[in-house]
């Protein structure tokens, strides 16, 4: 037989999910049944869920370092050295903004480790919960300060595997570090890279390590964004790209033309050299390589690799963005 719907299943017919005014009696247990355990299962899935999102801020803490021997520990200052990174595949980043841009740029990363002093920051909180629980650890201020590269730590460091970025198949502006030694001159060079919108960048022998802490900081995540591709020698350099079919141009003190008198606009590369040496000789001596200088007031001989590249780079980016002509 039929009995009348209940009125606390109204909002269901109302709503379309009962088309009858009748329900028959063998569904009446399972319908009530539904009807009472469905909030209580909705609660705890909230409950889950809120649990999940404070899992850094409550009861989850990360685990806590106190032993220098800790393999972590351990492994994340041995990051500092070039051979580590290379071996290992790994760089270490500091800092609350270059994590956060790693984490921007779709990397993931294998190790967290806090200082003790940091665990109270509500941004820290915000950035935590970006990663699984099970990698991140904190440790003693003395213990951090041991392991950080920096003699301020910022309280945050992270291990990550070095991204690989590929350079498009026909980059129409490079840039080419000749020997950069100084890693804030290269990491600055990347940024300004970033900024001017360049395809890629080729390392000769002798630069420093762009992965290195300092490159990194000066980089500012520049190296997340820019491709890179080591090079042996000029000669591998060159044949790159004059298979790209860019123009090449060196940034020289002695150079003919002043770098806004150069056309950009097509398929471009610039050579920036170190300051202790400029640009090397093979490359000046290269008939493809046309050298340019930046004109300055006064008598000064020439300005710092990085200002000197990002100048450049920009006009550049300058002359892509409006279609200018030099004169």
């Amino acid at each position: 037989r039929s009995v009348e719907e209940p009125s606390a299943l109204a909002h269901c017919r109302s709503s379309g999910r009962l088309h009858s005014h009748k329900i028959r009696a063998p569904h009446m247990a399972a319908v009530f049944l539904a009807a009472a355990v469905l909030p209580s299962v909705q609660r705890a899935a909230r409950r889950a869920s809120t649990a999940r999102l404070l899992a850094f801020t409550s009861d989850m803490k990360p685990q806590h370092l106190n032993s220098p021997n800790n393999p972590r520990l351990k492994l994340a200052k041995r990051l500092h050295a070039r051979r580590q990174r290379e071996k290992t595949g790994l760089i270490l980043l500091e800092g609350q903004r270059l994590i956060a841009d790693a984490l921007d740029a779709g990397l993931s990363a294998d190790f967290v480790l806090v200082s003790d002093e940091q665990l109270r920051d509500g941004a820290l909180d915000r950035l935590l919960a970006r990663v699984p629980a099970e990698i991140a650890a904190s440790t003693t201020a003395p213990l951090f300060r041991d392991v950080s590269d920096t003699t301020t730590p910022a309280g945050v460091l992270a291990l990550f595997q070095k991204p690989i970025l590929t350079l498009p198949p026909s980059p129409s502006l490079v840039l080419v570090c000749d020997s950069i030694s100084d890693p804030g001159n290269l990491g600055t060079l990347l940024r300004a890279s970033a900024a001017a919108g360049v395809d890629g960048c080729l390392l000769m022998a002798g630069c420093a390590d762009p992965w290195g802490p300092k490159a990194l900081r000066a980089g500012m995540g520049a190296q997340f964004r820019v491709p890179m591709m080591q090079v042996d020698s000029w000669a591998g350099a060159a044949a790159s790209l004059v298979e790209w079919g860019c123009a090449i141009r060196a940034a020289d003190a002695g150079g003919t033309s002043a770098h806004y008198d150069c056309d950009w606009r097509d398929a471009s590369a610039l050579v920036v050299g170190s300051e202790a040496h400029g640009i090397s000789r093979e490359v000046l001596a290269d008939p493809r390589v046309h050298s340019c200088s930046i004109p300055m007031a006064g008598d000064l001989e020439s300005l710092n690799a990085a200002v000197a590249g990002a100048i450049v780079l920009h006009e550049a980016q300058r002359q892509r963005m409006t279609g200018a002509v030099p004169r």
